[in-house]
């Protein structure tokens, strides 16, 4: 094969550590569905792997292996070390989480100590800013502060490099491309949707969301490659950037709250 995946998840529901908010419990999946996913990779014969696992691997010339599926946070949920860490380290995984700068210490988020649990763990920790505000809607200074800014901070708590980004809502630009490499980032998980090239490294990768109404044969189809049950996927992601691009950030994020009561 070709080509890899890589899964988005933002957080993972139970009564230890409940969605309040409607509009965030269609992105959650309950643990005993994420539970049941990580088994479907491991019976598959497959491997959760992080972003910094592929990417290395990549850029050092490997292909990327056969059953290889790299396991992607966003936000900083305090699910992902009660429950995603220990489910994951069960089953000899590794993912990425990317954690937003001002979930850190709050309730709900990351704790510090949690932070430096996963790092520990040989979890991977990537950055999404710090405010989760979209960068396409802010000035060149804010996103400055927003990119730097969230790995100065995340570097200081797990004393290792943070180069990895995820842009909030899965929205950047040319200019953000520009400003985290001039910071020295190596590689973007986008929210545009697809898989990856398994023979070269990108400074962009696609993912593939799993949600809460993601099915059983749907998810199957993500892990093996199978593109042409993952058609409506692709034909959503275009009309998005089409409906983005057309009316502008504010007008389409405007209209999506008007029509759904969400904001991403």
């Amino acid at each position: 094969m070709g080509h890899f995946a890589v899964l988005m998840y933002h957080r993972i529901e139970s009564p230890r550590c409940p969605v309040a908010a409607a509009d965030e419990r269609p992105w959650s999946v309950t643990r005993d569905r994420f539970s049941a996913q990580l088994d479907r990779i491991a019976a598959d014969g497959g491997k959760g792997v992080s972003m910094h696992q592929v990417h290395e691997h990549l850029a050092s010339g490997k292909t990327v292996p056969p059953g290889w599926v790299a396991i992607t946070f966003d936000d900083g949920n305090e699910s992902d070390v009660e429950h995603a860490l220990p489910m994951l380290a069960e089953r000899g995984f590794r993912a990425t989480f990317f954690v937003c700068g001002e979930r850190i210490d709050v309730a709900g988020g990351l704790s510090t100590t949690m932070l430096r649990e996963l790092h520990a763990s040989g979890m991977h920790i990537g950055s999404h800013a710090i405010t989760h505000r979209f960068l396409t809607t802010l000035s060149a200074d804010d996103e400055n502060v927003e990119l730097r800014g969230s790995r100065e901070r995340l570097e200081s708590i797990v004393g290792a490099t943070v180069d990895h980004f995820a842009p909030p809502g899965g929205r950047w630009s040319a200019r953000t491309r520009e400003g985290l490499r001039r910071l020295g980032y190596r590689a973007v998980s986008t929210s545009r949707f697809g898989y990856n090239d398994a023979s070269r490294p990108a400074f962009a990768y696609r993912r593939l969301p799993v949600v809460r109404s993601t099915a059983d044969g749907r998810f199957d189809a993500m892990i093996r490659g199978d593109r042409v049950r993952l058609v409506s996927g692709y034909t959503r992601d275009r009309t998005l950037g089409w409906a983005r691009a057309l009316l502008g950030e504010g007008a389409y994020a405007r209209g999506r709250a008007a029509r759904t009561g969400k904001h991403a």
